[in-house]
């Protein structure tokens, strides 16, 4: 058994970055196209949201690629801390496309900015187990909740199995940077 300890700035309660968002690729026009590009961009200019907004009124979008578009538009939302807004973009999303995996993903990711992790546990499961495009975010993520609720050894894992995933993103490895792992 190893003995987890998280370095003397002790266990924060970490927000995932900005940039921990997953964008979902609409090709219903070119209006949600750039509403997709913008989420990808993290761009919070006015007019990135004006754009989505239009794209979802203007644009002749199947049920797909609206949800899409609402998780862009609701990415955007987020990055500029319009938590009620996002949420309810991504919980319009979740109504039309359920088996999207982003949609509960990037539900979690608000959910642990609003200091909310108990809550995010499931939604992260639930994206994960949907099919993450980027499963090593989800399982920063996951670690960052399990860290928030003090199981050390959860988000430990967690971490650690981000940082396999995707060994160039540094991200993970700043994390673990905080643990002390020592032999029983």
């Amino acid at each position: 058994m190893k003995a987890l300890v998280v370095s003397a700035a002790g266990v924060l309660l970490a927000a995932l970055p900005a940039t921990s968002a997953a964008s979902v690729l609409s090709v219903g026009g070119p209006l949600s196209f750039n509403c997709y590009k913008s989420a990808q961009a993290q761009d919070t200019r006015v007019s990135a949201i004006e754009g989505c907004t239009r794209a979802l009124q203007e644009e002749n979008l199947d049920k797909a690629d609206y949800a899409a578009t609402l998780v862009n538009r609701g990415i955007i939302y987020a990055i500029q801390n319009h938590y009620v807004d996002a949420d309810a973009d991504y919980s319009r999303a979740a109504q039309m496309a359920p088996n999207l995996s982003e949609v509960w993903l990037n539900k979690a990711y608000l959910r642990i900015r609003e200091n909310r992790p108990s809550e995010a546990l499931p939604l992260l499961d639930q994206g994960m187990k949907l099919g993450a495009q980027r499963p090593a975010m989800a399982y920063l993520a996951r670690g960052i909740a399990h860290e928030e609720l003090g199981d050390l050894h959860a988000a430990y894992a967690d971490l650690v199995r981000a940082r396999e995933l995707e060994p160039a993103w540094t991200l993970p490895g700043r994390y673990l940077a905080r643990y002390d792992v020592r032999g029983r």
